[in-house]
């Protein structure tokens, strides 16, 4: 019986050494294959990336210095009556007007008067001078007949000559009350914005006082100052980069005052803005050109990958292989930025994608806003 016992623990410890062994061959051969599997990959490379492409252009481009300016309105007035009266209504601050738009209205009282008068005293003497005409018009068609000597002939013309005389003096009074009657209303000379009451209802108003300031708020301009090495690198109609904080406009030179102030030896430059949303009085950025613009190789600033020491781009070639390169940067306009290296207009430059990009790792090309970036 011990016998059998000691058969059958000998077998089970042969049985446990046998699975021991196999489970060790299998780790071990596991081992070998990722290991060998690893260096395959090693040796491969890294995957492809996917990377947005555009290309290098060749542009002209200038050194930029940027000045301060203001957003000014094209037309800003101080409206004055032109006639005598009472204020009865001003129009409210802030509120919009176009061409033509009563702002102010002046009591019509004595206008009205004036104007009635003038009209009365034109009626009679039409009526006076009609009469002289057909009393003169009578005896010269009579001829011998009428009686009447040449001096009679003569002091009737006189009169009648006087009489239409009168009248058209008569009927310029008339069209000046008229005038005066209707400058009772006085009228936005531009379409634009009610900035302050320079009057109140009750008030009497003069010819030449105040009554409204208003302002433009559609045709805007930039005021800027600038020195003449600046000014002369550019010439009306000239398309400058505006700046209003984090929005950009594209303003076209309309002037240079071209006189210096005698201090600051500054010129006064005047841009036109398009249709903006931007307040008058803004302060502003202008970018003006610091010298000639030379032809030079530009990428989309998106290109330029930034390094603590050093900046790059990254070039697609045929085979599809990312090439970095080194350059130095140069003037740049708009979203484009001169480059100083070995690249050259016509080259595919890496402007998504690349800032874990290494240098010979192959790509593959995406799209960009729905368009090939090729």
């Amino acid at each position: 019986m011990n016998r059998k016992m000691i058969l059958a623990g000998a077998a089970g410890v042969m049985l446990v050494a046998a699975g021991t062994a196999a489970f060790i061959y299998g780790s071990n051969a596991g081992s070998t294959a990722g290991a060998a599997e690893g260096g395959d990959q090693a040796r491969q490379g890294p995957p492809p990336a996917t990377v947005a492409i555009a290309s290098a252009e060749q542009r002209r481009l200038a050194p930029r210095s940027e000045t301060p300016g203001s957003v000014v309105s094209l037309r800003d007035s101080l409206v004055a009556a032109a006639t005598s009266g009472k204020i009865e209504w001003v129009e409210e601050v802030g509120a919009e007007v176009e061409e033509g738009d009563v702002i102010t209205r002046i009591e019509q009282a004595d206008a009205k008067l004036t104007y009635d008068n003038s009209v009365a005293e034109v009626r009679r003497l039409r009526a006076r001078a009609n009469y002289l005409e057909s009393y003169y018009k009578r005896f010269v068609s009579l001829g011998e007949d009428a009686g009447e000597s040449e001096a009679s002939i003569d002091e009737m013309r006189s009169n009648r000559d006087e009489a239409l005389q009168a009248l058209a003096q008569a009927e310029v009074t008339l069209r000046r009350s008229q005038i005066n009657l209707e400058r009772t209303e006085v009228k936005a000379p531009f379409a634009g914005r009610v900035v302050s009451q320079q009057t109140q209802i009750g008030e009497f108003a003069n010819p030449g006082t105040q009554v409204i300031r208003l302002v433009d708020t559609r045709r805007l301009e930039v005021t800027a100052r600038a020195p003449a090495n600046l000014a002369r690198n550019i010439s009306a109609g000239d398309t400058i980069t505006v700046t209003n904080g984090a929005e950009k406009l594209a303003a076209t030179l309309r002037a240079i005052v071209p006189v210096g102030d005698e201090r600051s030896r500054m010129l006064e430059l005047r841009f036109e803005l398009p249709k903006t949303t931007w307040y008058i009085g803004s302060a502003v950025r202008v970018s003006l050109p610091a010298a000639a613009p030379k032809s030079v190789t530009a990428v989309p600033r998106d290109a330029l990958v930034l390094r603590a020491n050093r900046i790059s781009v990254f070039v697609i070639g045929e085979d599809k292989m990312a090439k970095r390169i080194d350059v130095e940067l140069g003037p740049a306009e708009g979203d484009y930025i001169e480059v100083i290296g070995d690249v050259q207009p016509g080259d595919d430059v890496v402007i998504r994608g690349g800032e874990r990009l290494r240098d010979g790792q192959p790509v593959t090309i995406s799209t960009l806003n729905g368009a090939a970036s090729v």
